[in-house]
């Protein structure tokens, strides 16, 4: 085989073993953080997911029981992509409908938090800096309790969102 070539296929191989060169994957940067409520409380489970403004990539983090999460993109714990993401912290709540059951809301995080277009949660990925990040959540309120005879307040219209369960969420 002429030298040439066993040069040129000495490249190729050296350079398809570079990180991010032949999977057309972004850089990330490894991302800590931790969800607090208003008084500094930590919220104890749920999940975190972040994502790109200017690339659309999620990355999502476990909320562990001191409100620590690590964000995973590719591979865990390897972070985000560098730039600015919107944010969500979700948690599954169980209720019951049961006589006199009365929910605990301590640690429960407003459900506004759990979509883009509500909760206002935005961080900044830095390529060059540590990236620790507190995001800061409001609890779940209780609900007015009104008797079943009661009637809402003049003017009072209900409304709620009601979701297609037949689309599928596509990530």
């Amino acid at each position: 085989m002429p030298q040439a070539a066993v040069r040129f296929l000495t490249t190729l191989v050296l350079l398809s073993g570079l990180p991010g060169c032949s999977d057309g994957r972004l850089p990330t940067y490894p991302v800590t953080g931790q969800v607090v409520f208003e008084d500094g409380s930590p919220a104890h489970v749920g999940t975190v997911e972040v994502k790109s403004r200017d690339h659309k990539i999620q990355a999502r983090g476990t909320i562990d029981k001191d409100g620590v999460f690590h964000l995973t993109t590719y591979k865990t714990d390897d972070g985000a992509v560098a730039g600015k993401h919107d944010c969500v912290v979700v948690q599954m709540v169980m209720t019951e409908e049961l006589a006199n059951f009365q929910p605990s809301y301590e640690g429960v995080v407003d459900p506004r938090f759990g979509a883009y277009s509500t909760s206002g949660l935005s961080i900044e990925v830095s390529a060059k800096d540590e990236n620790f990040l507190t995001l800061k959540v409001e609890n779940l309120k209780p609900p007015n309790r009104r008797s079943k005879s009661e009637k809402p307040a003049a003017g009072h219209v209900h409304q709620h969102e009601h979701k297609d369960s037949s689309r599928s969420n596509k990530r």
